[in-house]
């Protein structure tokens, strides 16, 4: 069944850079999860996205069709929506849409190679974390991070570079799990820092929104983006939940931005 957008959440995913994030589902049936800015809305209960910059999520697209996708806007407020993925055309009316968009439009070096179509079947209703929330969840979460022990994994998992930029406050976050009905969950996330190079500490309005649906050893990815703009996946196990806050065990890092597209990080 398709779902229509209502007017601030089609406000949000027409936004030209506003944080946009794609979750897929590999041939394991474990999520991918990494921002695709081109995403928007296209007639009634469609959203249409360029295939660019996007190896791994294309293969994922075509061995299962089952997506979700996370926005945030600049007040703060997030939605969570699930679809289906129908397929790529390189030529017609959506490609040539694309094509218009000031993303592409004004930019020499960037095309699209194609344009790729979900059917929205479900739209979660608007959260909204207020500034002084904002705040304080994200001054919770490093707080118990800073108390935290270092993870079990002997190995850094994330780089240096990697862990500092999820200590920053103005990096947006979204993180995926398999939800019970076998789709790919997106939902974004602020409260979200490195403990150390191998775990993540999540914990803030936006998470409490979706953790109680994430069951204990549920593999997840995160995925980050700054604004210079560099992106990053993390992927991981999801290891418990105390006093709305998770964690998540990191053992594989990839590069989600060029130049270093798709490459992995912690090897």
């Amino acid at each position: 069944m398709t779902t229509s957008l209502d007017k601030d959440l089609h406000a949000a995913l027409s936004g030209e850079m506003t944080p946009k994030f794609l979750a897929t589902l590999d041939g394991e049936g474990c999520p991918n999860c990494v921002p695709v800015i081109s995403l928007t809305p296209y007639g009634k209960g469609e959203l249409i996205f360029a295939e660019f910059f996007m190896n791994k999520s294309r293969r994922n697209l075509l061995m299962d069709a089952r997506v979700s996708v996370a926005v945030l806007n600049e007040s703060f407020e997030g939605w969570s929506l699930k679809g289906r993925f129908t397929g790529f055309e390189t030529t017609g009316e959506r490609v040539e849409y694309l094509n218009t968009q000031p993303l592409f439009r004004y930019n020499a070096y960037t095309s699209i190679r194609a344009a790729g179509s979900i059917i929205i079947e479900e739209a979660s209703a608007r959260i909204r974390l207020s500034k002084a929330r904002l705040l304080l969840d994200f001054a919770k979460v490093r707080a118990v991070a800073a108390m935290s022990g270092p993870g079990r994994s002997a190995r850094r998992c994330m780089p240096r570079q990697v862990a500092a930029k999820f200590r920053r406050l103005s990096a947006v976050r979204a993180a995926a799990f398999v939800d019970s009905d076998g789709y790919p969950r997106a939902f974004p996330v602020m409260g979200c820092v490195a403990n150390g190079t191998e775990r993540l500490i999540l914990g803030d309005g936006l998470f409490e929104a979706y953790a109680g649906a994430i069951p204990a050893g549920a593999r997840m990815a995160v995925s980050i983006i700054t604004t210079e703009p560099v992106a990053y996946q993390v992927k991981g196990t999801y290891a418990r939940r105390r006093g709305g806050i998770g964690s998540v065990d990191v053992d594989a890092c990839y590069s989600a931005s060029p130049p270093l597209l798709g490459k992995r990080l912690d090897v």
